[in-house]
């Protein structure tokens, strides 16, 4: 990949913790990447499966999503329910073809300035190595952000919808919130659905 390309990265940052430790970051002239354009959210709880597909149709190489760290969530399990969307996400792209790599979602609270530089710098330079949408699987950019615009219209249907609420019914009743059990649940009470969208 050239040495000038530069990735798009669109984020979707918590109000409380990880855009106050942006903030507090570029208060503390920490140097990271200036390729993040910033959405901010009052809670990643709010984040709707469809925002990260339609910012990679629209344009992005990659979404970062960003919050409080788990069990500090200001609207105290928001993050837990970011995790379900996330998943979502994630098997959208599998299913799309898409790089998994092209979406994080992770953690950083107010006072973890450095920290979000951290996470910001190593996932530019690993979207950077993935190059343009589309370049590292082989697809082209055209047609896969026309699916990826498709997808997001999909996910906001009724039983994509159902699903996760009774996923993350299941997640909260079971109380394990590692992304991998997350990510089963997800799959479990989504597949129908998902099948039937991504044919």
């Amino acid at each position: 990949m050239s040495d000038s390309y530069q990735p798009k990265i669109l984020g979707f940052l918590c109000n409380w913790c990880c855009y106050t430790a942006a903030d507090s970051a570029g208060v503390g002239r920490y140097q990271y990447p200036p390729n993040l354009r910033v959405i901010r959210m009052m809670c990643t709880g709010r984040l709707d499966p469809s925002f990260p597909l339609e910012g990679l149709a629209t344009g992005a190489d990659a979404i970062f999503v960003g919050g409080c760290h788990p069990g500090e969530c200001h609207y105290i399990d928001g993050n837990y329910h970011a995790l379900v969307s996330a998943s979502l996400v994630h098997e959208a792209l599998d299913r799309l073809g898409v790089n998994r790599e092209r979406f994080l979602i992770d953690w950083a609270s107010a006072a973890e300035g450095p920290n979000f530089v951290k996470i910001i710098t190593a996932f530019t330079k690993r979207v950077a190595a993935l190059g343009p949408l589309g370049s590292s699987e082989g697809l082209d950019q055209a047609a896969l952000r026309t699916r990826l615009a498709e997808a997001a219209e999909a996910v906001r249907g009724r039983k994509i919808r159902t699903g996760l609420i009774n996923a993350s019914r299941e997640m909260m009743k079971g109380g394990d919130f590692s992304r991998k059990t997350v990510a089963g649940l997800v799959a479990e009470k989504c597949e129908k659905a998902l099948n039937e969208l991504f044919v």
